[in-house]
């Protein structure tokens, strides 16, 4: 089992409101264990979700958009599977 981190940020300086930000990951076992970390070029943001390598057989990218409302920003993932946010927990 590996363990895969990606690091996405949100952009909208040089991004269309409504772009698809993408998670992708070759090559990716089941059993992996997959920390993606996401945060903003100039707030104060950081979301942490994970997955398993699992969501990754069929397609080697998922999908998310980034919907901001003032200081509010939701993380809108594509697809009916999506990868579980890290609240307060630890990544185990």
């Amino acid at each position: 089992m590996r363990e895969i981190i990606r690091n996405r940020t949100i952009r909208p300086s040089t991004r269309a409101k409504n772009s698809a930000y993408r998670v992708k990951v070759k090559n990716a076992q089941k059993e992996d264990r997959i920390i993606i970390f996401i945060d903003h070029e100039s707030k104060d943001f950081r979301k942490i979700y994970k997955c398993t390598g699992g969501l990754f057989q069929h397609s080697d990218s998922i999908y998310f958009t980034a919907e901001e409302e003032g200081e509010r920003i939701t993380i809108n993932w594509r697809g009916e599977i999506i990868p579980e946010e890290i609240i307060g927990k630890t990544l185990e």
